[in-house]
């Protein structure tokens, strides 16, 4: 007897309470990546730590508590770094309050705190640290006091810092490149207090001073964003005139001159500098109507001495960010690194580097850790091999009698040639519906290419495929890279994708019905896709023929 199977569906109604997710950058293995380090700022409320755990690390050496922070990462392009967390204030989106940073390395799952200095004014946090490896990865950590969580701005700065300015035009730092830096403390007015008397600034409060020789006539602008976003920053820029004989800074000379009280303004604002979009030359002090921080850019001249007096008028000693642009150049000592590689990737290969630098006074060389030869001091070419794999970073510094100096890195991947990769699959042929999934050994620090038919493409070790087309049928092939090292090419042929078969039959006679036993059934074999079948009849017993006939011996009736 064929049996008639009768299916109930049971429905369950039930209510699922969703539980809040942590931020995707919740520990420091999922770090959130910052791409770009010199001089980044993110808007207001671009970062939350809501819904956030406790990492279980020791607490910041700053810290009162631990709080629940979130991590980022980054990879330094300078020896300094600078990170300003602006929490809850008036004017700006952000929630979070007390806002605690900390910088780490974490190697070998191991977590180093590097330790600096953290300050702390309202919910405005900056941390320092100096002493970075240029081309290594860093953590930033943020918490928060009392456990508190909520949005805020993320500041990052990576540079090589220039000399520390003094209060007085005298002992002015010299810049000899438009890197942009942070300056982390502005104290006293040095000994000479009115040397901008007579422009739009007059008496200095906290002021540093930096001076910088013009190497081409272009146009140079200018953005200083205080550290504490209720400081009143002003500014005052003199053309000296030819760098041969100077003259000292003087109302006479002053070209540009930014004094406006936008912190006390409406609208606020708080940042300042020169720009190519503003007209006028100098912004008083107070709120004068339609200031807005900006002046007008300048046009450099060639071989002319410019200084740059810059004052922190709310009498405290926080800070700034200086960051230059326009095609406008310093004049100061140039420096880049050339590399060859011979014997890439093999046993035997060794790395050349040469210095290609003019306008300095000395060099300063330094390979990395492995290296044949650690540091040296002139131009060379110098044949190094590294005794050691993994991530390498060239430095080289270049020196003027100015006391100027500039850094150039260069960092790459020493590794031998990746083996060629062994592919393994869950099965050796697909139906549609079904998931194709292939697999390799993963490699340190490696990377993934897989292509494969229908523009397939993937980027991680093992890839996973759901079949939806006949066309997926092909190669699939993997290349594994380690630095600059590929290995050779593994493919996998997919020979044939197969349709799910449809079972589907009629019988002869037409069931249901009442039949005499023994009484003889045919099974009419509709089905489709299919390469074999397996036929239960009801009474026990079975067929694998394709269209079988079977005999019922029993008075019963068929269904």
């Amino acid at each position: 007897m064929l049996a008639r199977i009768l299916l109930s569906l049971f429905f369950f109604a039930f209510i699922v309470k969703v539980q809040a997710q942590p931020p995707v950058n919740d520990e420091v293995k999922t770090a959130s990546l910052l791409k770009n380090v010199a001089v980044y700022c993110s808007g207001d409320a671009s970062f939350t730590s809501a819904n956030a755990t406790a990492s279980g690390y020791k607490k910041g050496s700053f810290w009162s508590s631990e709080g629940k922070d979130v991590w980022f990462s980054f990879t330094a392009i300078g020896t300094d770094l600078t990170a300003t967390v602006t929490g809850q204030a008036a004017g700006n989106s952000n929630t979070l309050l007390t806002p605690l940073i900390a910088f780490y390395t974490y190697k070998d799952n191991i977590l180093t705190e590097q330790i600096g200095s953290m300050t702390t004014e309202g919910n405005l946090t900056t941390a320092y640290k100096g002493g970075l490896m240029i081309g290594e990865i860093y953590y930033i950590r943020i918490s928060a006091e009392n456990d508190a969580t909520g949005s805020f701005k993320l500041c990052v700065n990576s540079y090589n810092p220039p000399n520390k300015p003094g209060q007085d035009f005298s002992s002015a730092s010299p810049l000899c490149n438009k890197d942009g830096f942070t300056e982390l403390k502005v104290t006293g007015a040095g000994m000479n207090n009115s040397e901008a008397n007579g422009t739009c600034l007059s008496i200095e409060s906290n002021s540093a001073w930096y001076t910088w020789i013009a190497a081409n006539n272009g146009t140079l602008g200018f953005t200083i964003t205080p550290t504490a976003v209720t400081d009143d920053i002003d500014w005052v820029l003199f053309d000296l005139g030819p760098a041969t004989a100077p003259a000292t800074p003087s109302s006479t000379n002053a070209i540009r001159c930014a004094a406006g009280s936008g912190v006390d303004c409406s609208p606020k604002y708080y940042i300042t500098g020169a720009n190519s979009t503003s007209v006028d030359l100098t912004e008083q002090g107070g709120c004068s109507p339609n200031q807005d921080g900006f002046v007008k850019a300048i046009d450099m001249i060639e071989g002319h001495q410019y200084a740059l007096l810059i004052d922190n008028f709310s009498n405290k000693n926080n800070g700034f960010t200086l960051a230059f642009d326009g095609n406008g150049e310093f004049l100061g000592p140039k420096s880049a690194i050339e590399i060859k590689t011979e014997d890439a990737c093999l046993n035997t290969q060794k790395f050349i580097f040469t210095a290609n630098a003019s306008n300095y006074s000395s060099l300063k060389w330094s390979f990395g850790e492995g290296a044949s030869i650690t540091t040296a001091s002139t131009t060379g070419p110098f044949e190094i091999t590294y005794s050691t794999p993994g991530p390498k970073t060239v430095v080289l510094e270049a020196f003027s009698l100015r006391g100027c100096r500039t850094v150039n890195s260069y960092s790459f991947y020493v590794t031998l040639k990746p083996n060629k990769p062994i592919i393994s699959a869950n099965r050796t042929n697909f139906c549609l519906g079904s998931t194709m999934e292939l697999s390799i050994p993963e490699v340190q620090d490696a990377s993934y290419k897989w292509t494969g038919p229908v523009g397939f493409t993937d980027t991680t070790a093992a890839i996973s495929v759901p079949i939806t087309d006949f066309a997926q049928v092909g190669d699939y092939t993997v290349t594994v890279r380690v630095g600059d090292c590929y290995s050779e090419v593994a493919t996998i042929n997919i020979p044939t994708i197969v349709r799910n078969p449809v079972a589907n039959f009629q019988t002869d006679p037409t069931v249901p019905g009442k039949f005499a036993a023994p009484v003889p059934i045919t099974f009419l074999n509709h089905s489709r896709n299919a390469d074999y079948f397996e036929w239960n009849f009801g009474d026990d017993e079975t067929s694998t023929d394709y269209q079988p006939t079977h005999v019922y011996q029993k008075k019963e009736t068929i269904w």
